[in-house]
């Protein structure tokens, strides 16, 4: 059976699996979805079975491109571009794209002449969590298969075998929201529980300090500039438990099950109108410092957004 130490991802093994068995191997596959899931775990464990190694970077028929900087640039594949005509080894010759969406347009537009005609040996294996910043025409050149966020008792489980107390596993697998990977990097974060508490802190000044307390906050979140997006998901978090309370769901539903008393006390100083425009404030935050929009502005703008949203 292939695949056996990937969590989750039914979908994406049987098919692949498939395909091993039954020589039908693309050209070019496009692995989707959030990040921490599988999709790289997945690509290397394809290109092992392939090239029948256990060590692949070992290998020369195995070449992995990432960002350089911010972006993937047209150098970069245009190196491929000529190695990929030396024969390889073996029976293939695998190139893994990791972050494809960084590429340029044109380093797309090169890599598309690539996809157009490849060697008969090559597989290009791209791996995004956002496909729709990739051309048109290099996704319907590519076979997409879709990753999704890892079931949480799946996760909870694996931090358990690790050696992750079962209530904390359960915890940081709700935080991860299926991320292997963050769920992980949760576990051995020494950080993690202060910046939890902080966070909290955050939440109950949003919804009974004043103006100044508020603004306060933004110079409060700077210091964790490096680590602003665990931040920001902690806040999405607690607003999106209170709400959960407000609408009265199971308190398996609930996050941050052990802040309890924390939450519903929240949920009488603010309405449900209310909870939703600030998750949404804040995932347009996320999605503006993803796009390397100025730090200190973006959260200023949050800020007093949110301060808007529940004062008026």
């Amino acid at each position: 059976m292939y695949f056996e130490k990937i969590r989750g991802q039914r979908f994406a093994k049987k098919y692949l699996s498939n395909s091993i068995k039954s020589n039908m191997i693309s050209h070019a596959y496009m692995f989707e979805g959030p990040s921490g899931v599988g999709k790289n775990t997945m690509a290397r464990e394809l290109a092992a079975t392939l090239l029948e190694m256990e060590n692949l970077f070992n290998s020369p028929d195995y070449i992995e491109i990432t960002p350089d900087g911010n972006s993937i640039k047209i150098a970069q594949i245009r190196k491929l571009q000529s190695d990929i005509l030396v024969k390889p080894y073996k029976s293939y010759k695998i190139y893994v794209i990791d972050e494809a969406q960084k590429m340029t347009v044109e380093a797309q537009n090169a890599l598309l002449k690539t996809l157009e005609e490849p060697p008969k040996y090559a597989i290009i294996i791209l791996i995004t969590n956002n496909k729709e910043s990739l051309l048109d025409t290099i996704k319907s050149r590519c076979e997409i298969i879709k990753f999704t966020p890892i079931p949480l008792v799946e996760v909870a489980d694996y931090l358990t075998q690790t050696g992750v107390d079962k209530n904390r596993a359960s915890l940081l697998a709700n935080f991860s929201r299926g991320s292997m990977q963050k769920a992980i990097e949760l576990s051995e974060s020494e950080d993690f529980h202060i910046m939890r508490d902080e966070v909290q802190k955050y939440v109950e000044t949003f919804l009974t300090g004043s103006m100044l307390d508020i603004m306060d906050i933004q110079s409060s979140i700077e210091k964790y500039k490096d680590n602003i997006t665990n931040v920001l998901d902690l806040l999405v978090n607690y607003f999106r438990d209170i709400m959960m309370v407000k609408e009265n769901v199971d308190s398996s539903m609930i996050i941050n099950l052990d802040r309890l008393v924390f939450i519903k006390n929240m949920s009488t100083k603010i309405t449900y109108s209310q909870l939703s425009k600030i998750i949404d404030i804040i995932e347009e935050t996320k999605n503006k410092l993803r796009s390397n929009c100025n730090f200190n502005i973006s959260i200023q703008v949050m800020t007093l957004n949110i301060y808007e949203v529940i004062k008026w």
